[in-house]
C-alpha cells in the first residue's frame, strides 16, 4: 500500500510539473500602435541603439508582412511638425508615404493644428485611413474623412476605437473656425457604451490629452479611473523617446516613444469565451537588418525628402567657420544658439539645452536645411520672470542632466563639476554683475525645457511665463544676417574651479 501511495503522488507530482511546464499560451492577436512621429519617417541611425539604422514606415512596413498573426495597426497623431520633410507639406506627407500601411485608423494632436484647422481637415478629408474622432466636429458634424467610432476586426474579434482631442488643443491657436472639440469625459462615456452595444470585445481609446500646462487638465490615468469599460488607451502628445506604460484598475495606458524608431506592440489573449483576460506591451525596436524595408515605401519617402532638400536650399546667411556642438560642455554651437536666443528676447539672459542641437552649423553658405539639421523641433521661446535664486538653483539642477549640458548667455558661471550635487555651482554673474537671489530677472528659455522636457525642470519655480508660440529655427534665422557673415561668439561662460 505504501509503494502505491508513494507511486500514486509522484504521478500526481509529475502531472503537475507536466502542466506548469506546458507550452506557453500564445497571443489571440495584436495591436500595433505609433505616434509622435513628427517627420522622422525614414530609417536613420540611431544613437539610442548603438547608431543602428532603424525606424522609419518603409521598415515598419516590411516589419508588419511578417506577421502570422491578426492585428490592427493605429496611429496617434503629432506626426509632421518637427522636420522639413514633414512641414514643407503641412503633414500631408503622410497620406502619400504610409497609403500601402494597413493602418486602421488615426488621431491628431494639438500639434497637428499649427497650420489651421482648413490645412488638416484637408488632410483628413483625403487620409487612406479614417480619422476616429469622437470629440470632435467641423461645423457641427464629424469631418469628412473622420468616423466618430471604429470597430475593426483582428481575426474573429471586435476591437473598438474611439479616437479623443484634448479640449485645449484650438486654444491660442489661429483659424480654427468651424472646429469643436466636446468634453473629453461625456464623449468617452457615450462612446464605450456604444461600441460595447455594438458588440466590441476590447475597447482601444486613441488618446492625444497628452501634457498640459493646466493642473485641471484631463490626464490618461483620470480618464481610465472615471470612465469604466476601456481596456486599453494608447497614448499620444507626449514627445518622449521611451517607451512608458502604466496600469490604472484593469485599464493598461501604453505610450510607443517618438520618432518611429520602433513600434508599440500590445498582444491581446482571450479567453474559451472569447473574453479578453490580458494585454501585454513591448516596445519593438525597428531594427533595418532584422526586418528590411519595403522597397516602394521607402522610394516614396526618398521621393519625398529629394523634394523637400531642394525647396530648403535656399540660402538664409553666411558663417565664418564651422560651430561645433558638444552634449557634455560649453560648444560655440550652443554660445551662438543662446545669444541668439537672448537678443532676439531681448531677455537679460538665455539658457538652451545642448540635446536640441542636433547638428553642427557648416562653415560658409547657411540654409534652412542646416537650420533645421541643427534645431529639428519645433520649440517654442518662452519668457521667463525668474528670481536668481531659483535661476541658480536651475543651473545647478542642470549640471545633473546627463550629455545635456545647459547652454548660456548673458551669465557666466563658476562651477566645480567634481562637488557633490547641489553645490557646484559656486558663483554666478548676469551681464558683468553679481547675480541677486531677491531681484527678479527676465530669461529666455524653451517652452520644451519649461516642461522638463529636456531634463532641465528647475525653471518652473519661475515667477511667471510666458510663451511667445515662436518657434527657435525662426529665431536662428533671424540671426544670421543677409549680406554677411555671422558674427562668432565668444566662449568662456562656464569656468572650471576648484
Amino acid at each position: 500500500m505504501k509503494k502505491q501511495a508513494v507511486r500514486y503522488v509522484c504521478c500526481v507530482l509529475a502531472l503537475l510539473l507536466c502542466c506548469a511546464c506546458g507550452p506557453k499560451q500564445e497571443p489571440s492577436a495584436y495591436l500595433f500602435f505609433t505616434s509622435d512621429i513628427e517627420g522622422v519617417f525614414w530609417s536613420r541611425p540611431e544613437p539610442r541603439y548603438g547608431n543602428e539604422v532603424t525606424g522609419g514606415l518603409a521598415v515598419l512596413k516590411s516589419f508588419l508582412a511578417r506577421q502570422t498573426k491578426p492585428f490592427v495597426l493605429l496611429e496617434g497623431g503629432n506626426w509632421f511638425a518637427q522636420t522639413p520633410e514633414g512641414t514643407l507639406s503641412k503633414g500631408e506627407y503622410f497620406n502619400t508615404a504610409a497609403a500601402s500601411l494597413p493602418y486602421a485608423a488615426r488621431l491628431f494632436t494639438d500639434k497637428d493644428l499649427v497650420y489651421g484647422w482648413a490645412s488638416l481637415a484637408y488632410i483628413i478629408k483625403n487620409s487612406p485611413f479614417p480619422f476616429v474622432l469622437s470629440n470632435v466636429t467641423s461645423n457641427g458634424k464629424t469631418p469628412a474623412g473622420a468616423k466618430p467610432w471604429l470597430i475593426k476586426q483582428a481575426g474573429k474579434y471586435k476591437i473598438g476605437i474611439l479616437g479623443l482631442v484634448s479640449q485645449q488643443a484650438a486654444k491660442e491657436k489661429r483659424r480654427m473656425g468651424g472646429l469643436s472639440i466636446s468634453d473629453e469625459l461625456a464623449a468617452a462615456k457615450d462612446t464605450v457604451q456604444t461600441l460595447r452595444e455594438q458588440g466590441a470585445q476590447v475597447v482601444v481609446l486613441l488618446s492625444a490629452l497628452g501634457v498640459s500646462d493646466d493642473e485641471k487638465a484631463l490626464t490618461d490615468a483620470r480618464l481610465a479611473e472615471e470612465v469604466p469599460g476601456i481596456d486599453i488607451i494608447l497614448s499620444s502628445n507626449l514627445g518622449r523617446e521611451a517607451a512608458e506604460t502604466q496600469k490604472v484598475g484593469k485599464t493598461l495606458i501604453v505610450y510607443p516613444g517618438s520618432k518611429l524608431d520602433g513600434v508599440g506592440q500590445i498582444a491581446l489573449y482571450f479567453n474559451k469565451n472569447e473574453e479578453l483576460t490580458d494585454a501585454q506591451f513591448e516596445d519593438i525596436v525597428l531594427y533595418r537588418r532584422d526586418f528590411g524595408e519595403d522597397p516602394a515605401v521607402a522610394e516614396k519617402i526618398a521621393s519625398i525628402r529629394r523634394t523637400a532638400r531642394g525647396q530648403m536650399n535656399r540660402p538664409v546667411g553666411q558663417m565664418s567657420r564651422v560651430l561645433k556642438g558638444n552634449l557634455d560642455e560649453e560648444s560655440p554651437l550652443g554660445d551662438w544658439t543662446a545669444d541668439c536666443l537672448r537678443k532676439w528676447a531681448k531677455a537679460e539672459a538665455a539658457v538652451i539645452n545642448s540635446d536640441s542641437l542636433r547638428a553642427d552649423l557648416p562653415e560658409g553658405e547657411i540654409t534652412q536645411y542646416d537650420l533645421y539639421g541643427v534645431y529639428p523641433y519645433a520649440d517654442h521661446v518662452t519668457l521667463l520672470d525668474i528670481k536668481g535664486a531659483a535661476l541658480r538653483q536651475a543651473l545647478e539642477a542642470g549640471l545633473s542632466v546627463p550629455h545635456n549640458f545647459a547652454q548660456i548667455s548673458g551669465l557666466r558661471v563658476d562651477y566645480n563639476p567634481s562637488a557633490p550635487e547641489g553645490s557646484r555651482v559656486r558663483y554666478v554673474t548676469l551681464n558683468g554683475a553679481p547675480l541677486s537671489s531677491s531681484k527678479v530677472y527676465r530669461v529666455a528659455i524653451t517652452d520644451h525645457m519649461l516642461a522638463g522636457g529636456a531634463g532641465h525642470d528647475a525653471f518652473i519655480d519661475s515667477l511667471e511665463f510666458k510663451n511667445t508660440h515662436v518657434e527657435m529655427r525662426t529665431v536662428l534665422r533671424w540671426c544670421l544676417p543677409a549680406k554677411t557673415t555671422a558674427p562668432l561668439p565668444e566662449g568662456g561662460r562656464w569656468r572650471k574651479v576648484k
